[in-house]
C-alpha cells in the first residue's frame, strides 16, 4: 500500500491525466449506455410456437404439442419443459439451466426442429421465437386510416413498415395486432355445387392448379417446375411466365377440372371469388380511430437500449412518412422511453445537485477551493468508473443500478474525507495517508464480505438485487482505488502551493471540542450509556413492523399503464372488441388520459399466449396531468365492468408478475393423460390429504372449459354412402375453417389463395349440421345424417409440465410446521392406488425458498464469523484486547443502523429494495468509523481517539446527508421511486452512525477497559 501511494505521488501528473482521460471517455461512453427500468432477470429460455388456426385446444395438444415435446425432452442443459395448448396455437417453453448461453440453447433446439418432429401437417411449421428482453415491449405504433381499407392498410404494415422496423438495431420482433392479410378466397356454397354437379374436390384442385405453386401435395401445382432458357447464337434468354391471376375476376375465369366434355363451367359459375382476409386470431382497437386500425408492437432483444430502440423506431417512421399519405401514424401509443426520459431527467438534476452540494461542502469545511477541486475528482472518478465497468459488461443502467451507485457514493464520500483529513498536516504525506488507509483497507474487506450473502439470494429477487449490490461494490472498490491513487496525486499537485495547515480547520476544532465534551459525559455516566443504548435499540425495532407481504420494488410513476382483461371462456372476438371499444371510449373521458389502445387475443409470433377472451388496454397519461387523479379516474371507469376480471398496472409490474403460491400450502401434483382418470385420482388424493393431521381444505381444479361444437361420425352410416371418417373431417375442415390452395405474387408481396365456404353456411350450429358433403358416387349427404353434431364442454387451455397433463391438489397447513406436513403428505399419498401410468409429486411453495434460505443463513453465518476474524485482525494492535474491541464494534453495528430503521417509516411501512439497499452504506460507514476510532485504542484514552476522528466522521456525515438530500426532498417521482426510501434510510443511519462512532463506542470501550483487571506492568505504566 505504501508503494502504491508513493508511486502515485511520483507519477502525480500522469495519474491525474489518466483520471481526466477516464472521466472524458467514460462520460462519453455512458451517454450511449443502455437504459431500462429493470435488469434482465429471466433465465435462459427458448419458446417454440406452432400455429394451427382452426384447431381446438385438444387437437393442438394431440397433433402438435405432444409430438414436439417428445422431440425436445432430454435436451442438454434443459432445466424445465412446459407447454400451453390453446385453440389454434401450441407454445412450448424450454427453460435451461442458469448460465447456459441462450444462443447455444437455440442451436440445440434448432437441431431438434430440423430433425422433423412428427407434427401433422395441420398448420404452419414450428417457429422459434427470437430472444426477448424481460420487458420486451419497447414501442407500440398505431396505424389508422379512413382512406385505405383494412386489408390495404394491413398489406402496407406487413410488407413495408414491419421490415423497416425490424432493421432498427435492438429490435427482435415486430408483431401486428389486428392484421388482416389479403387473401383471394374461393367461397363455395354446398347447395350451389350440388345444383351444378361439381364436387368440392374439383374446386380445390382447380383453384390450386390455377396458381404457380401450391402447398397441397395432391395437385399438380405442388411441383411447378422451372421455365428454363434457350441459347441463341449470341445470347442466353431465360423464360418467365407471368401469372395472369391478380384479382377475383381473373380467378373466376379458370375452368373447372374434370368436368364432362363440352362443359364450360368456370370457378365463377359455381363459387364466389372475393378478396378478403383469413379468420382473425386477435384484433386491435386503435385510439378513437373511425376507420381501419392496427397496432404494431416492437419487441426488443435482451440488453437492448430502450431509448435507442425508441429513437430508431421514430426515425424509421419519419423516413417512411412520405409514402404513408392517408395513414395516421401514432408513435405515442405506448412508449416506455417516455418514462425513462422523465426518470433520467429527474436523476440527472438530483445527481448534479448532490455533486454541487458536496463540492461546496468540501470547500467550506476546509476553506479551500483547491480541496473542492480535489473532492470533485475524488467523487466523480469512482462513480464514472463503476458505471462504465457495468456498461462494458453489457449491463443496462436501471433503477437498481442507480440505487447501488447512490449507496456507493456514501462510501466514496467517506474515502474522500478520510484522505483529505489525513493530509491536513502534510509533514509526511505517504505516512499520513497510510495511517488512514490501513484500517480502511480492513474495513473494505469487511464490507465486501458482508455483501456476499446478498449476492447469493436466489430466484427473481436475487437477480434483481444483485444488480444493485454489484453496482454498490464497484463504487466502493473504485472509491478505495481512487483514494490510493488519484486523491494523493491531486493533493500533491494542488496543495503544495498552500501553506502547511498544521492547525485544523475551524470546523474541525469545533467538532473535536464537542466530541470531547460529549464523550467525557458518557464515559462518566453509566446511566447515560445505558439510556442511549436502550433508545437506539428500541429505534432499531422499528424495522420489525416493516416486514410483511409486499413487492420488492415500489410502484413507479410510469405514465404508461396497462389493463389486463379476462372474460368468460368462450367469449367471442366480436364481444371482446365491443367491450374494448366501450372501455376505451369511457377511459378517454378521464382527465389526463392521452392515448387508449387495446389488443385482443394474440398476434402471429406474439408474446401473448391467450385465447380471444383475453385482452390488454394500453393507457398513456399526459405529461402535465395529475398522475394520482388520473389513476383514480381510470380505476373508477374499470369498476364499471364487473363482469370482466381486470387489473391495472404498469408494464414493469406486468413483467414481474408471477403466480403467487401460499407459503403455508402443500400441493400434490398428479400427472396423467386421461381427464376422467385425473379427476378420479384427484378426488382420492383430496380425501387422503384431508385425513392428514395439520392439513385441511384440500381442493383441485380441472382446466377451464368452454362450449365446443363436437362432430362424432357414425362409421356405419358414413360407410353406407361410401365415406370414411377422415373424408368427413377433411371436407368439414375445408368448409368451416378453409384451406390454402396456393399463392400469388404482386410487387414483392405474397398472398394466399384459399377455398372456404360462404359465411352463411357456417354461421350457426344448424347450418353446420346441414352441410352437404360429397360422396364417391357423385351424390351428396347432409352432415347430420352421418354424424352427431352437438355442443359439449371442452378445455380451452391444456397445460403440460414435464411433457404431461397434470392436476394440482392443494391444501393449507396449520398447527404444524411445513416440513412435518410435507413428510406426512408424502407418506399418505404413497399408499394411494393411482390410475395406470399416473404418478404424483409433492410440492410446496416454500421448498425452494427454504433451500435458498438455508444456504443464505449458512453463508451469512460464515460471513459473520469471517467479519469477526477480520475485525480482530484489524484491531490486533490492541494485543489481547483485540477480541474485546472486535466484539464491541460488532455489537454496536445494529445500534448504528437504528436511525435508518426509523426514517424508513417515512417512506412507507414496507421493507422494499430501496430500504434494504439504504442499509448497505450505513453498515459500511459504521465499520469504517469504528476502525478509525479503535485503531489507536491500544491502551490510550478512547475519547482521545474519538476526538481525532471527530472531524472526518462529522464531515462524512454532513457530506452523506447532502449527497442524499436531493433524492429525499422531492419524494417519490419518476426515477427516484427506489432512491427515495434509500436516501431516507441512509440519512437516518448516517446520523446514528456518527452518534455511535463518536459517543457510544468510545464510552463502551473505555468502560470495558476500566472493568478489566490490570496487570502489574499496566499499573506501573499508569
Amino acid at each position: 500500500m505504501r508503494w502504491v501511494i508513493s508511486s502515485s505521488l511520483r507519477l502525480a501528473a500522469a495519474i491525474v491525466a489518466a483520471a481526466v482521460l477516464l472521466l472524458a471517455v467514460g462520460v462519453g461512453q455512458l451517454r450511449h449506455a443502455a437504459v431500462d427500468t429493470l435488469p434482465e432477470f429471466l433465465p435462459p429460455q427458448v419458446q417454440v410456437q406452432t400455429e394451427a388456426l382452426g384447431l381446438s385446444a385438444a387437437e393442438v395438444e394431440q397433433l402438435i404439442t405432444v409430438p414436439m415435446e417428445d422431440e425436445f425432452n432430454g435436451l442438454a442443459y434443459l432445466d424445465h419443459l412446459t407447454s400451453q395448448s390453446i385453440p389454434g396455437l401450441s407454445a412450448i417453453q424450454l427453460t435451461f439451466k442458469p448460465g447456459t448461453d441462450v444462443y447455444k440453447a437455440r442451436q440445440l433446439v434448432t437441431e431438434r426442429v430440423a430433425q422433423g418432429p412428427a407434427v401433422v401437417n395441420v398448420g404452419t411449421p414450428p417457429v422459434m421465437i427470437q430472444p426477448l428482453s424481460a420487458e420486451s415491449r419497447a414501442d407500440m405504433v398505431a396505424l389508422s386510416s379512413t382512406k385505405l381499407s383494412a386489408i390495404d392498410l394491413s398489406t402496407l404494415a406487413r410488407w413495408r413498415i414491419r421490415p423497416r422496423l425490424l432493421a432498427v438495431p435492438g429490435v427482435a420482433n415486430v408483431t401486428i395486432w389486428g392484421q388482416r392479410d389479403q387473401q383471394l378466397q374461393v367461397l363455395v356454397d354446398p347447395a350451389r355445387l350440388q345444383a351444378k354437379g361439381v364436387s368440392l374436390t374439383q374446386v380445390i384442385n382447380t383453384a390450386g392448379d390455377a396458381m404457380w405453386t401450391s402447398p397441397l401435395t395432391f395437385v399438380e401445382a405442388s411441383s411447378p417446375g422451372s421455365d428454363g432458357f434457350i441459347d441463341t447464337p449470341n445470347q442466353r434468354l431465360s423464360i418467365q411466365h407471368i401469372l395472369p391471376i391478380r384479382t377475383p375476376a381473373d380467378l373466376e375465369k379458370v375452368p373447372i377440372e374434370e368436368t364432362p366434355a363440352g362443359s364450360k363451367l368456370r370457378l365463377g359459375d359455381v363459387t364466389t371469388v372475393v378478396t378478403d382476409h383469413p379468420a382473425l386470431r386477435g384484433d386491435a382497437v386503435v385510439n378513437g380511430a373511425s376507420g381501419a386500425g392496427f397496432l404494431l408492437v416492437v419487441e426488443k432483444s435482451p440488453g437492448a437500449d430502450t431509448a435507442a430502440v425508441d429513437r430508431g423506431v421514430r426515425a424509421a417512421m419519419a423516413e417512411l412518412a412520405p409514402g404513408l399519405s392517408g395513414v395516421t401514424v401514432d408513435t405515442e401509443a405506448f412508449r416506455p422511453a417516455s418514462y425513462l426520459d422523465d426518470a433520467l431527467t429527474d436523476l440527472g438534476w438530483a445527481a448534479l445537485a448532490a455533486v454541487v452540494l458536496l463540492v461546496l461542502w468540501f470547500g467550506v469545511a476546509w476553506r479551500s477551493w483547491r480541496v473542492a477541486v480535489i473532492a470533485l475528482f475524488a467523487l466523480a472518478v469512482p462513480m464514472v468508473a463503476a458505471a462504465w465497468i457495468q456498461e462494458l459488461r453489457g449491463s443496462s443502467f436501471t433503477a437498481l443500478s442507480a440505487a447501488g451507485l447512490l449507496a456507493g457514493l456514501a462510501v466514496v464520500v467517506d474515502d474522500a474525507v478520510s484522505a483529505l483529513a489525513a493530509v491536513r498536516n502534510r509533514a509526511d504525506l505517504p505516512d499520513a495517508l497510510l495511517a488512514v488507509r490501513r484500517p480502511l483497507g480492513w474495513a473494505l474487506a469487511v464490507v465486501l464480505l458482508a455483501a456476499v450473502p446478498l449476492l447469493l439470494v436466489g430466484g427473481d429477487n436475487g437477480t434483481l438485487t444483485r444488480a444493485a449490490v454489484f453496482s454498490y461494490l464497484l463504487a466502493v472498490v473504485a472509491g478505495s482505488c481512487t483514494a490510493l491513487t488519484v486523491t494523493p496525486a491531486l493533493c500533491w499537485l494542488l496543495l503544495r502551493g498552500e501553506q502547511p495547515a498544521h492547525q485544523p480547520p475551524p470546523l474541525a476544532r469545533v467538532a473535536e471540542r464537542a466530541v470531547t465534551a460529549a464523550g467525557g459525559v458518557l464515559v462518566r455516566s453509566t446511566a447515560g450509556v445505558v439510556a442511549c443504548c436502550a433508545v437506539l435499540a428500541l429505534a432499531a425495532l422499528a424495522i420489525v413492523p416493516q416486514f410483511g407481504p409486499g413487492g420488492l420494488l415500489p410502484d413507479t410513476q410510469d405514465r404508461n399503464l396497462v389493463v389486463q382483461w379476462t372474460a368468460a371462456p368462450g367469449t367471442s372476438l366480436t364481444a371482446m372488441r365491443a367491450t374494448a371499444e366501450r372501455a376505451a371510449a369511457q377511459l378517454r373521458t378521464v382527465p389526463g388520459v392521452h392515448d387508449v389502445n387495446s389488443t385482443i387475443g394474440q398476434a402471429l409470433m406474439g408474446d401473448q399466449i391467450v385465447d380471444v377472451n383475453s385482452g390488454q388496454t394500453w393507457i398513456t397519461i399526459g405529461s402535465g396531468a395529475d398522475y394520482g387523479a388520473a389513476r383514480r379516474g381510470i380505476t373508477r371507469v374499470l369498476s364499471g365492468f364487473p363482469g370482466l376480471q381486470h387489473q391495472l398496472m404498469t408494464y414493469a409490474q406486468l413483467s414481474l408478475r408471477q403466480k403467487q403460491s401460499d407459503s403455508r400450502a402443500v400441493t400434490v401434483r398428479l400427472y396423467g393423460t386421461d381427464w376422467g382418470q385425473l379427476q378420479a385420482g384427484a378426488q382420492q388424493l383430496r380425501t387422503t390429504m384431508d385425513r392428514v393431521p395439520g392439513v385441511h381444505g384440500a381442493s383441485f381444479a380441472l382446466p377451464v372449459q368452454a362450449p365446443t361444437i363436437t362432430i362424432d361420425t357414425d362409421v356405419t352410416k358414413a360407410a353406407a354412402v361410401g365415406l370414411k371418417p377422415g373424408d368427413v373431417r377433411r371436407t368439414t375442415a375445408v368448409l368451416i375453417a378453409g384451406i390454402p390452395v396456393g399463392s400469388y405474387y404482386q410487387q414483392q408481396q405474397i398472398f394466399d389463395v384459399a377455398v372456404w365456404s360462404v359465411p352463411t353456411a357456417r354461421s350457426n350450429l344448424d347450418e353446420i349440421r346441414n352441410l352437404m358433403l360429397d360422396t364417391p358416387s357423385g351424390g351428396h349427404v347432409a352432415l347430420k345424417d352421418i354424424a352427431t353434431v352437438s355442443v359439449t364442454p371442452a378445455p380451452v387451455e391444456i397445460d403440460h409440465d414435464d411433457v404431461s397433463r397434470y392436476v394440482d391438489v392443494t391444501a393449507s397447513v396449520s398447527g404444524t410446521d411445513l416440513d412435518t406436513a410435507l413428510d406426512r403428505v408424502r407418506g399418505a399419498v404413497s399408499g394411494v392406488a393411482l390410475p395406470l401410468g399416473s404418478h404424483v409429486r409433492v410440492l410446496s411453495g416454500l421448498e425452494t425458498e427454504q433451500s435458498d434460505a438455508l444456504k443464505l443463513v449458512l453463508a451469512s453465518l460464515a460471513c459473520l464469523v469471517g467479519i469477526g476474524l477480520l475485525l480482530q485482525a484489524a484491531l490486533r494492535r490492541a494485543g489481547r484486547r483485540s477480541w474485546t474491541l472486535a466484539g464491541v464494534l460488532l455489537l454496536s453495528l445494529p445500534l448504528s443502523l437504528s436511525g435508518g430503521a426509523v426514517t424508513a417509516l417515512i417512506a412507507g411501512r414496507h421493507l422494499g429494495a430501496g430500504t434494504l439497499i439504504g442499509f448497505l452504506p450505513v453498515f459500511a460507514l459504521a465499520v469504517r468509523g469504528g476502525m478509525l476510532v479503535l485503531r489507536t485504542d491500544n491502551g490510550d484514552d478512547a475519547v482521545s481517539a474519538a476526538r481525532d476522528a471527530a472531524f472526518p466522521v462529522l464531515a462524512t456525515t454532513v457530506g452523506v446527508l447532502l449527497a442524499v438530500l436531493p433524492f429525499a426532498v422531492r419524494g417519490s417521482v419518476a426515477g427516484t421511486e427506489l432512491l427515495y426510501p434509500e436516501a431516507l434510510v441512509t440519512a437516518g443511519g448516517a446520523v446514528t452512525t456518527a452518534v455511535v462512532t463518536l459517543g457510544l463506542l468510545p464510552a463502551l470501550v473505555r468502560r470495558r477497559r476500566a472493568a478489566e483487571p490490570r496487570t502489574e506492568a499496566q499499573e506501573v505504566v499508569r
